[in-house]
């Protein structure tokens, strides 16, 4: 017996296997079709869900040393502070467990406060998806200004919600004398209807926030579809 197989796909469809069995002796034999037995092999693209993030706090907090370990790992804490001036733009995405959906993460780092500058921000504030306000856990001014920075996030936004979450930055200096407490943290987070995380860039624990912040946009999405369906 010798065995023929040949694959074609219908447009659009599954690839279909021919299979056609003979006998070289006598000329009978029998021919069939089956479904692509490597087809299961062949992951299917994922669901690509996009958002933008934005970082807002004062300046020398760890907005772009957040940002920038989280898209490209501990290897790439900037070892020296340079002053953001205007915006930085990184992508990163993220997968959402147990799923084929991926969440591309826009993170937009908005430089320090000057006259001027608000005009750069402002849209960026309007459009985010997720809003991340970003304090210095050695330094209370950093933390009390986030007050500020709320309040320029409403005005800029009106009756639109706020989601996102506060993230008390540089962790390993959280001993100093005069420090942010977790409590104080959390306080703040929670009156503005925030969650609240605490990381450390230096040594590359900065990936919760951003996780989290996936995870909601992966659950404000499957709502909608759900609602759809409905």
């Amino acid at each position: 017996f010798w065995l023929k197989l040949s694959s074609y796909r219908f447009g659009g469809g599954n690839q279909r296997i021919s299979v056609a069995l003979m006998d070289p002796t006598n000329g009978y034999g029998f021919e069939g079709e089956t479904e692509d037995p490597f087809a299961h092999l062949v992951k299917p693209p994922p669901l690509v869900l996009r958002c933008k993030v934005v970082l807002v706090g004062d300046s020398a907090v760890g907005k772009s040393a957040l940002a920038t370990v989280f898209q490209a790992g501990a290897q790439a804490f900037p070892k020296a502070y340079s002053m953001t001036m205007g915006i930085d733009l990184l992508v990163k995405r993220v997968p959402i467990p147990e799923t084929e959906v991926v969440v591309e993460m826009y993170i937009v780092d908005c430089g320090s406060f000057y006259i001027g500058q608000d005009a750069i921000m402002r849209p960026h504030w309007e459009s985010a998806d997720a809003v991340m306000m970003v304090y210095d856990v050695s330094n209370i001014d950093s933390f009390q200004q986030l007050s500020f920075w709320y309040e320029e996030l409403r005005k800029a936004r009106g009756e639109a919600p706020i989601t996102g979450v506060v993230v008390a930055s540089k962790m390993d200096l959280s001993d100093r004398p005069g420090s942010v407490t977790e409590a104080q943290g959390k306080g703040f987070s929670m009156e503005k209807g925030l969650e609240y995380f605490d990381v450390c860039a230096a040594n590359g624990s900065v990936d919760a926030p951003f996780h989290f912040l996936a995870e909601v946009v992966h659950t404000k999405y499957r709502e909608r579809q759900g609602g759809l369906q409905g």
